[in-house]
């Protein structure tokens, strides 16, 4: 089983190095990694390059104008040629080696559509200071009209699904991965839940960093809802927020 890994970048020289070592340090070796840059103007492009003789011919470099993070996640499933597709975001990192053996494993045994698993906040100065644990859970029918979505840094999807149900909706700026995640889980499809941490994620990203970014996106959720059918997407949005509570270790900040 091939494995692609899209990371979308865009001026990321801050953090890049550590989303790609993570990839590169993967036990699993039958990957693909794609690299989808929106022409950054840092030192993004002379990281990547560091890398490049690391990975050989398993890299893929995708340089341009885009139009923001879903348009580059679209650009890199439509490069990708592996049977399995996960996107990792330039400021995150695999939580082990052996995440990649891990997902291929679930898959093989599970023959699920969808594999997925957990995800932790961390500290972006300290990665062992875990500020929030998001246990995705198995899913199950009626889960999502309760808020419920799976960490999308988490979730790995065959090929052949994402070829099925069409690309990210790019007018979604903020929202476009929960867009995705309804129509993934509304579809007639496979899943199987791995219940470790596949992915850390720096605390402080855009949807979550304050009240203000919270309410934008909060609203982009509610568009999203009812975009895929689903009945009252006010309460689910709330409830949504609300199941973040317990995910949050004490003496950090609710909004990460």
């Amino acid at each position: 089983m091939k494995i692609s890994v899209i990371t979308a970048c865009y001026n990321s020289q801050a953090y890049l190095a550590s989303a790609i070592e993570s990839v590169l340090k993967q036990s699993y070796d039958n990957i693909e990694y794609i690299l989808v840059d929106g022409a950054s103007e840092d030192a993004t492009l002379e990281i990547v390059r560091r890398y490049t003789p690391a990975f050989g011919n398993r890299m893929v470099l995708i340089s341009e104008q885009d139009q923001g993070i879903y348009d580059a996640i679209n650009k890199g499933i439509a490069r990708a040629t592996g049977d399995v597709v996960g996107v990792l975001h330039s400021d995150d990192l695999y939580a082990s080696p052996d995440v990649l053996q891990h997902v291929a494993e679930a898959f093989n045994h599970s023959l699920a559509d969808v594999v997925y698993g957990d995800l932790c906040y961390v500290d972006p100065k300290n990665l062992k200071r875990v500020k929030r644990h998001w246990k995705s859970m198995p899913f199950r029918p009626g889960m999502l009209h309760r808020g419920w979505m799976p960490a999308h840094p988490s979730v790995f999807v065959r090929k052949s699904v994402y070829e099925r149900l069409g690309p990210y909706d790019e007018k979604l700026t903020i929202s476009g991965d929960y867009d995705y995640m309804l129509r993934l889980f509304s579809a007639p499809i496979s899943s199987s839940y791995v219940g470790e941490v596949f992915t850390l994620m720096r605390s402080g990203g855009t949807s979550n960093r304050n009240l203000k970014n919270l309410w934008k996106k909060s609203r982009q959720d509610i568009v999203a809802l009812k975009k895929n059918g689903l009945p009252r997407p006010v309460s689910t949005v709330l409830l949504k927020n609300i199941r973040k509570l317990p995910q949050v270790i004490p003496g950090s900040s609710l909004f990460l």
